[in-house]
């Protein structure tokens, strides 16, 4: 039997346990999905192995286990997260005009989940699953933010990066460099360094345990607020990704910030 052939069928019983009223047995599960005893019983059994079903010590029969129940909170906690950051980047946006952004990292590129536009006269867009580089942006730097140097060159390589602008940062010392800067300060800058003349500050999101499990941004057109300081836009974004930490259950006092640091999944 294939892979694709066993995990659909895998999935067909979680689906038929999910729907049941009551624990069903092997030959019942078999019979209402068209498969053999010994294939119902195969896949069960690696099934329980991993704790995604549960078999009743006396009736034998079989349930959905709790390790289900970590994927509904995994999809749960990801909901939290969108919410969260949305309503601090609207905020952001109504009050100080700024474009706001939620990414993650899938191995060496960011990914864009989230986009919220200000009635600024200039939009900066990002579309949610659009790529984005790491190494010239602030919300992609944030997402480096706690990696060791090691871990960023064996992400990134030796270079050269892709050059966005003239102030791109295109070698990996240079970029190292500037991430060291950035944990001194707490956050992230790119300016004139992803978009020519749009300045952008970041800062990295925690989990419970202190993982980085996201960053947030915000962009503005240094020419439309030429009086704004980056320091104060600052505050507010850190502010903004220390309540969406808290939130996500980070206590700075117990957790410990940036684990793991060697991360280059």
């Amino acid at each position: 039997m294939s892979n694709s052939l066993s995990l659909e069928k895998g999935l067909h019983i979680l689906g038929l346990l999910k729907s049941s009223n009551e624990a069903l047995g092997v030959r019942e599960i078999a019979r209402r999905l068209d498969l053999s005893p010994a294939v119902a019983q195969r896949m069960l059994n690696t099934l329980a192995s991993q704790g995604y079903v549960e078999q009743d010590a006396d009736t034998r029969r079989y349930q959905i286990g709790y390790a289900v129940l970590g994927l509904a909170q995994h999809v749960f906690q990801r909901g939290r997260l969108l919410s969260l950051t949305e309503a601090e980047l609207q905020t952001m946006a109504s009050e100080s005009g700024f474009n706001g952004f939620l990414g993650v990292r899938r191995g060496a590129t960011g990914v864009y989940v989230l986009g919220v536009q200000s009635d600024s006269p200039v939009v900066i867009r990002a579309q949610p699953g659009e790529v984005m580089p790491l190494h010239s942006t602030a919300l992609g730097k944030a997402l480096l933010f706690n990696l060791s140097d090691e871990a960023v060159a064996n992400l990134l390589g030796e270079g050269p990066f892709e050059s966005r602008t003239s102030r791109t940062l295109t070698n990996l010392q240079g970029l190292i460099e500037q991430l060291h800067l950035a944990h001194s300060l707490g956050y992230t800058t790119a300016i004139s360094e992803n978009i020519e003349g749009v300045i952008s500050v970041g800062a990295p999101i925690y989990d419970a345990g202190g993982g980085t499990i996201a960053a947030m941004s915000v962009a503005f057109p240094r020419a439309l607020q030429p009086k704004t300081k980056i320091t104060d836009i600052a505050q507010k974004v850190l502010g903004a990704a220390a309540r969406i930490s808290k939130a996500m259950g980070f206590d700075e006092t117990t957790s410990s910030k940036g684990r793991p640091e060697t991360d280059v999944a």
